[in-house]
C-alpha cells in the first residue's frame, strides 16, 4: 500500500504532535538558523544591527547586550533575548510596519502640516534618511531612526515637502559644483 505525498511529509514530534516537515524546517531555520554578522554596505535605509545582535549567550538582550533579569526574583531570565523597550526600538527601525502602527497611535492620522484627517496618510521623516547616505557605521546617528523623526502627513503635503527637499538639494549640489 502506497503512502501519499501529504503523508509521507508529516512526522510526529516527542509529544505525538503531527507537523508537516516542510513547514517545521523552514520555520526552524528561520527562528533558529545560524545567525552570521552582516557586512553593512552604507545603505541609509537599513542601519548595521549591533554586535549584540548576534549572542548567542542566553540571557542577554540581543539589542543593547545587558542581562535580562526576571521581574520578581534577581535572577538572570534566560528564555528572553530582548528588553521590552529594545523590541520596541528594533521594531520600529527594521519593521516600517510597525512604524506606521506606532506613528498611526500617536498621530492618529492626522497631518502634522494641514491637520487634515486622511486614512491614506504617509510616514515621512523629519530629518530626510538620506542625510545618513556615506556615513560610516561608528558615526551613524540614530536619532533619525526613532519615532520622534516620523511624522504623519496627508500625501498633498507629502508631495511638496518631498519636492522641496529634492530642489534644496539640487540646488547645494549645483552650488558646489560653482565653486570647483
Amino acid at each position: 500500500m502506497e503512502t501519499s505525498k501529504r503523508e509521507r511529509t508529516i512526522q510526529t514530534n516527542e509529544k505525538g504532535v503531527y507537523v508537516p516537515l516542510s513547514r517545521w524546517s523552514s520555520r526552524h531555520e528561520k527562528t533558529f538558523g545560524k545567525k552570521k554578522k552582516e557586512k553593512w554596505n552604507g545603505d541609509f535605509r537599513k542601519p548595521p544591527k549591533p554586535k549584540h545582535y548576534y549572542t548567542k549567550t542566553k540571557g542577554n538582550c540581543r539589542w543593547c547586550g545587558n542581562v535580562i533579569l526576571n521581574d520578581k526574583e534577581d535572577t538572570i531570565n534566560t528564555r528572553k533575548s530582548w528588553h521590552e523597550d529594545c523590541a520596541t526600538e528594533y521594531l520600529l527601525i527594521y519593521h516600517s510596519g510597525e512604524q506606521r502602527a506606532q506613528l498611526w497611535n500617536r498621530d492618529e492620522g492626522i497631518c502634522n502640516k494641514c491637520g487634515y484627517f486622511d486614512l491614506h496618510w504617509e510616514a515621512d521623516h523629519i530629518r530626510p534618511l538620506v542625510e545618513q547616505k556615506g556615513v560610516k557605521e561608528k558615526d551613524l546617528d540614530w536619532s533619525y531612526y526613532t519615532l520622534d523623526n516620523l511624522q504623519t502627513l496627508c500625501k498633498k503635503c507629502h508631495r511638496e515637502k518631498t519636492t522641496s527637499e529634492v530642489k534644496l538639494k539640487t540646488r547645494s549640489k549645483n552650488a558646489k559644483k560653482k565653486k570647483k
